[in-house]
């Protein structure tokens, strides 16, 4: 199977976006060597041995982690409060990146943590038995199987202390820089167990420049956003219309205030750069829509309408002249990452 550069990705995103087929897998993946997950699969077995493997992989997944996040990412966790104020939690993330599984795991240090994601990454041999004594719950599309999982997901508050992270856009798009909408489940979960739900949305900004030496194309910050509860006064299905609004909506000022964008005018039908480009006053929002995402293009585009001082941004941070090339890195619009070769199994 042929590997995809970070730009192909970039495309596809673009796409899909416009489509608003946000939860479509653009990372090739494979069910070969996967266990099934059906009715008689035990999500947290309660035998010596896996209490002892588990127990080894927790340690060793706190003592390795660190050091490997803060080498691969420079990994930087903001809002840690947010998350220590808390006993149960369920935890919903952006799923951005192959290895966001350890970012996630770092960030729920103090608290048992456990993840739920797609059933096919439940392999036979070491690596199956790794993740899920590393608290790795899959879901599965047997309603005795999700069953299963609703009453291990309960247990597991029941003895206090724990998180239950879900990737709640439910499709890994790798290193994409916006929102996407949020489903339903993970705030079911939060309602049927009157737990709050916690956003942690994991973001990406340049590298100092001695990263860059060494190859580094994106570091990692973590803003852990302030915990959302369930209201007494309504009634379930509200509850979870509720936190799943509220959530997004938080997750969606996240990513504007990181990125520079202006909430008030935020598409997630648009391109990082085009949500850019509007925030600046750059270009048109609608009639952007209304074209096929296309960021060389519109680069070229805007350069030539500025340099014919036909369009201004409606903020200004320098007072000197720019050069094109200053004018590039200024508003953010050339390929951060060129062509990075990307591993081929989702997480």
């Amino acid at each position: 199977m042929a590997k995809i550069t970070q730009k192909e990705y970039d495309q596809m995103h673009a796409q899909y976006a416009r489509m608003e087929a946000y939860d479509q897998w653009t990372t090739p993946f494979t069910d070969e060597n996967t266990i099934t997950v059906d009715k008689d699969y035990e999500f947290q077995p309660t035998t010596r041995t896996f209490k002892a493997g588990k127990f080894v992989v927790k340690n060793l997944l706190r003592t390795m982690l660190p050091v490997a996040n803060k080498l691969l990412f420079d990994l930087k966790i903001e809002g840690k409060d947010n998350l220590k104020q808390v006993d149960n939690a369920i935890r919903v993330s952006n799923h951005v990146m192959l290895l966001d599984t350890m970012i996630n795991f770092q960030v729920a240090f103090g608290h048992k943590h456990f993840m739920t994601g797609a059933a096919f990454q439940v392999k036979k041999g070491l690596g199956g038995k790794f993740f899920r004594a590393g608290g790795f719950l899959p879901l599965a599309s047997s309603i005795k199987a999700m069953s299963n999982l609703d009453k291990t997901i309960t247990d597991i508050f029941d003895k206090g202390n724990s998180v239950v992270t879900f990737y709640a856009e439910q499709a890994m798009w790798e290193k994409y820089e916006q929102s996407r909408p949020l489903k339903k489940g993970a705030f079911h979960y939060a309602v049927k167990n009157n737990v709050p739900v916690i956003m942690t949305v994991i973001l990406f900004r340049e590298p100092s420049w001695i990263r860059k030496k060494f190859g580094f194309k994106k570091d990692c910050t973590v803003k852990i956003c302030p915990a959302i509860y369930p209201k007494k006064d309504l009634s379930v299905k509200e509850n979870i219309d509720y936190m799943q609004k509220a959530t997004q909506e938080m997750y969606d000022r996240t990513v504007c205030e990181f990125y520079g964008f202006d909430y008030d005018l935020y598409d997630m039908r648009l391109t990082p750069l085009e949500n850019r480009l509007v925030a600046q006053g750059l270009i048109d929002k609608q009639e952007t829509l209304a074209t096929k995402p296309n960021d060389n293009a519109l680069r070229q585009k805007v350069l030539l309408k500025m340099a014919q001082t036909e369009i201004t941004p409606q903020q200004t941070v320098y007072e000197e002249d720019f050069s094109d090339e200053e004018l590039r890195d200024y508003y953010d619009i050339e390929d951060f990452y060129g062509e990075e070769m990307l591993s081929e199994n989702p997480v």
